[in-house]
């Protein structure tokens, strides 16, 4: 292994700033039960760069990776750690760079001894991408297609039953034109009926009215 003690400090420049620190005065002064929320909201920090943000939780993780696989002896590491300490002083870059690779020459590294152990550790943090897309891809398969699959079979059920809805309500609406339609025939029967039974029971009582009639005058003349 190499000397290096901290990487994070050749990659990040480190002002001795925090924010929650300035505040403490004031949480100090605050509400007990402000400061008690203050353990319970882990935060995120970020740092600007090039290419975007930051995230410190993976910069740790890619660091520690680097960390267990730095090599013995100096290499490109400790020719960061030389360009960190000579960025102190006041020269340019290049200046800097040949400081830098003079030190490396007094152990008999040369500059392709660095650029290789450069692309080593590039390899390194290669290697925990592909181990963080793999992560990803089977975080994607447990979390996200698992809930895609069960929204698949929502959405289907949702279908199924809206057709048993559709094909309820079209039974429905024939029973209820059925029953409409034999509302209609019974008051058209009811009134069938009544009048056959009007008929009838005028032409049972002409009849009736008419053999009394007889009977009576029967019993005047037929004596």
């Amino acid at each position: 292994m190499g000397f290096i003690k901290n990487l994070k400090s050749l990659f990040i420049e480190e002002t001795g700033t925090d924010k929650p620190e300035e505040s403490a005065p004031q949480e100090a002064s605050a509400p007990a039960e402000k400061s008690a929320e203050t353990p319970s909201r882990p935060r995120e920090t970020t740092i600007s760069a090039a290419t975007g943000k930051v995230d410190t939780r993976f910069l740790d993780t890619l660091l520690n990776a680097l960390e267990e696989h730095n090599q013995d002896g100096f290499d490109y590491l400790e020719f960061r750690q030389a360009l960190k300490s000579l960025g102190k002083m006041n020269m340019d870059e290049a200046t800097r760079f040949k400081s830098a690779y003079a030190m490396a020459q007094t152990m008999d590294v040369t500059p392709s001894e660095l650029t290789r152990t450069a692309a080593f550790y590039l390899d390194v943090l290669n290697q925990e991408q592909k181990k963080f897309s793999e992560a990803l891809a089977n975080q994607e398969n447990t979390q996200i297609n698992a809930r895609k699959e069960r929204l698949v079979q929502l959405d289907q059920a949702i279908l199924n039953y809206q057709q048993e809805i559709e094909s309820l309500m079209a039974r429905i609406n024939t029973h209820r034109q059925e029953a409409e339609q034999l509302k209609g025939e019974l008051d058209e029967v009811h009134q069938k009926i009544a009048v056959t039974q009007k008929q009838f029971t005028n032409t049972h009582a002409f009849l009736v009215e008419e053999i009394n009639a007889d009977i009576a005058k029967m019993e005047q003349y037929l004596k």
